[in-house]
């Protein structure tokens, strides 16, 4: 496995295969410009540890997401974590995380946190990489407009 910084070289083909992924295996329906303008501001912003992750010279998935400093302890959000479907349940996903986890600790990072979807499949994954739900924190939404379904 190689890692590389995602950097404006290896965007597109990152935003290209992120329409791909999500178009054809999760349902979605992305556009190359909203794919783009997703990944381009979180690698944008300030402190952003964002990388790809190439098997055998072949584009397997990326993570994305940014230091943020508290009073007591510096922490990374992970904004996202994406294995391409070719690449998913062989241990590349576990890899990835790990490599990710040695970069920011290296980096002065004690704590990393990270939303999910609440579903089997990502709460596995998560908890087997030692993460846990947080009892102290709620997601809050709302939408400004009626949203169709």
């Amino acid at each position: 496995m190689e890692y590389n910084k995602l950097t404006k070289e290896n965007i597109n083909m990152v935003v290209k295969a992120y329409v791909d992924y999500y178009n054809n295996c999760e349902d979605g329906c992305w556009t190359y410009e909203k794919a783009y303008k997703r990944i381009h501001q979180v690698m944008t912003i300030e402190d952003a540890e964002c990388f790809v992750q190439y098997v055998d010279g072949k584009l397997s998935g990326f993570v994305m997401g940014y230091y943020k400093e508290f009073d007591d302890l510096k922490a990374y959000f992970l904004e996202e974590i994406v294995v391409f479907a070719e690449f998913q349940n062989k241990g590349y996903g576990a890899a990835l995380m790990e490599e990710l986890e040695r970069v920011v600790r290296e980096n002065g990072v004690v704590m990393m946190e990270l939303s999910s979807v609440n579903d089997e499949h990502h709460m596995h994954f998560y908890k087997k990489m030692g993460f846990y739900q947080a009892s102290n924190f709620v997601a809050m939404g709302k939408f400004l407009i009626e949203m169709e379904t």
